[in-house]
């Protein structure tokens, strides 16, 4: 059982926290996310997907991805820093260092691999480096367009390895939403099951079937079942059935003082389910004196009336006004 108990727990952390994932600074992720906006722009611009009013698309792309290496850069040089007490307190400071300054701190491996090589990552450096967008926007189209996709695919491969811990963040915070989820319809689950397994308890329970029962009158053209039945063969949709008249009741009698806390109402099944409206139960002890427990006013096919416990022998149920009643069947729960 132990052993069950911690994998249990096991699971639960994995699907709660996710894997171990390393944790940018809020500085640096605010780094990340510009880098990754400025690429994005870069890339609309180089490849728009409807056509641009104006030629010079692909100068403007260099640039904006000349800004998105500036970004990653320095979210590099953040996260190496954030360990630092003294480095954390600078980087929380507006930043002044130069793309060249940042480029010559940065560990030439981090930028040989985003370039493809040494060489290409010499070339990336002439691109870049003093270059300003003027400088962008004087090259011809075609130099224009193989400059904006070199920089454009550099600066993603650099972003790249940075953007990963905030995906597998966002990835466990799926993964506890889904649990969460999970947990809430299980529970939800729990619930529908717990309530329905109480109504059965409680069903269970029925006082009726051992109780007789006296209807007001009864109507003879009507069909009625002999107490203490409430279902008969001659009856199918309802046990009893009074004559027209003012207040007409059916009164139970349990035969003895017993605690009540409940009664189920199933109004007539075929027709006429108005005639029981408004139905009134009350409660007594003696056959003298009654107290009201419970009235109902709407129409209903099953009425349940729950009310604080009472001790009683006899449950009466009626009309307070003139009509028939009739019912199909009667519980009465302690």
């Amino acid at each position: 059982m132990a052993s069950d108990w911690q994998g249990f727990v096991r699971w639960v952390r994995a699907n709660w926290y996710g894997p171990d994932v390393p944790v940018l600074s809020p500085r640096c992720s605010t780094l990340v996310g510009r880098a990754q906006v400025a690429n994005a722009l870069a890339e609309r611009a180089l490849l728009p997907s409807d056509p641009l009013p104006f030629l010079g698309a692909e100068a403007v792309a260099c640039e904006l991805s000349r800004e998105a290496i500036y970004w990653a850069l320095l979210a590099l040089r953040e996260r190496e820093t954030k360990s630092s007490p003294e480095g954390e307190t600078s980087s929380s400071a507006p930043d002044s260092s130069t793309l060249a300054a940042l480029w010559s701190g940065t560990t030439p491996a981090l930028i040989e691999a985003a370039a493809g090589g040494a060489e290409a990552a010499e070339r990336v450096h002439r691109d870049l480096v003093d270059k300003s967008f003027a400088d962008f926007a004087e090259l011809g189209p075609e130099q224009q367009a193989a400059t904006a996709r070199r920089l454009t695919a550099f600066a993603e491969r650099l972003i790249e390895p940075l953007a990963v811990p905030q995906r597998a963040r966002d990835l466990a915070w799926v993964r506890r939403v889904k649990f969460v989820m999970l947990a809430l319809v299980v529970l939800l689950a729990l619930g529908f099951a717990g309530r329905a397994f109480k109504a059965e308890y409680d069903l269970s329970m029925d006082m009726a079937p051992s109780a007789s029962w006296v209807a007001s009158s009864r109507y003879e053209s009507e069909c009625t079942c002999h107490s203490p039945e409430q279902s008969c063969a001659a009856c199918p949709s309802f046990f009893f059935c009074t004559e027209k008249e003012s207040r007409p009741s059916i009164v139970f009698d349990l035969h003895s003082v017993r605690s009540l806390s409940a009664v189920v109402v199933d109004n007539r099944r075929d027709c006429c389910s108005g005639r029981a409206l408004p139905l009134v139960i009350q409660v007594s002890t003696d056959q003298t004196h009654w107290k009201t427990v419970a009235t109902r006013k709407e129409q209903f096919d099953t009425w349940r009336a729950d009310f604080p416990t009472e001790q009683t022998r006899w449950v009466k149920l009626y009309v307070s006004r003139r009509d028939f009643l009739h019912l199909a069947k009667v519980r009465l729960l302690p």
